[in-house]
């Protein structure tokens, strides 16, 4: 089992409060060929969701920036991605993800229930004690649809506060929600058995102390979160605890606030770590 280090200033994938113009400059040069590739369709997504554009001049540029680094992440090798900013390297990924998660926060949010299926061993499941925060510093992709996860997956269900939709850039994956870096969660419960559950709920900001620390008593909110999470697993469990859910199959995910188990390397794409070579000069 393998938490997630923090991250330093210059691995961390939260956009920092001084701005973004190096990364987005970055990014039009350096990934100027995929860039170019899609900002045209881009375009037209903000043409038809001006929400999305904000403030004439300047910030509709910054969003177009922006939202292009959505899509290339959505469509391209996510998992370079991701798997280089949860182990806290410092990299080219960096200013790439630091404009995803900037474009993010452009999109819509969605309060409720997620649900994201992960391979987790027994130590893994036993890290998920009951009180426990768990920070995620990349992107934690989740589906406010019901699936059923692959044979031996654990599902954990996440009551999301400020989670994005993504089905405006990407209407492919119409029930897809990220949560955004250095997003933290709390685990309400876990319920054991031939299908383990674990069920978390997102923290806001307030929540947590200056020192990192959090409350493990129960709070109104996690009853709040809690009610819902419960009422979503009758309905993907079925009315009888042996039911099985009829849901289509749903892919596996990334637990947070842990390393997944080690891989060998994917192929490049848009994403990839072979596709950036140039880091922001600061």
């Amino acid at each position: 089992m393998r938490v997630q280090p923090v991250p330093e200033t210059a691995a961390c994938a939260v956009p920092p409060t001084s701005g973004l113009e190096r990364e987005r400059s970055w990014l039009r040069r350096a990934l100027s060929g995929q860039y170019n590739a899609v900002e045209s369709v881009v375009s037209g997504i903000m043409a038809e969701s001006p929400g999305l554009r904000g403030r004439a001049g300047t910030e509709a540029a910054e969003a177009l920036t922006e939202l292009v680094a959505v899509r290339l992440y959505l469509f391209g090798q996510s998992h370079n991605l991701d798997a280089a900013v949860r182990g806290a390297t410092v990299g080219p990924h960096v200013p790439l993800a630091r404009c995803v998660a900037s474009g993010l926060r452009r999109l819509p949010s969605y309060r409720g229930a997620a649900l994201l299926h992960a391979r987790l061993g027994a130590a893994e499941r036993a890290w998920y004690r009951e009180g426990r925060l768990a920070t995620e510093w990349a992107f934690c992709t989740a589906r406010t649809s019901l699936t059923t996860g692959p044979a031996g997956s654990t599902d954990l269900l996440i009551w999301s506060l400020t989670a994005r939709r993504t089905n405006l850039i990407d209407p492919g994956v119409p029930d897809r929600v990220l949560f955004l870096p250095g997003t933290n969660f709390k685990v309400l419960r876990v319920h054991p058995g031939e299908r383990p559950v674990i069920l978390l709920r997102e923290l806001s900001p307030s929540e947590i102390a200056q020192d990192g620390r959090v409350g493990v008593g129960r709070t109104p909110l996690d009853e709040i979160a809690l009610n819902g999470l419960e009422q979503t697993l009758k309905t993907l469990t079925g009315p009888d605890s042996g039911t099985k859910s009829k849901a289509p199959t749903g892919p596996l995910g990334a637990p947070p606030g842990l390393l997944p188990p080690v891989k060998g390397p994917a192929p490049g794409g848009a994403t990839g770590q072979d596709q950036l070579r140039e880091a922001p000069k600061k």
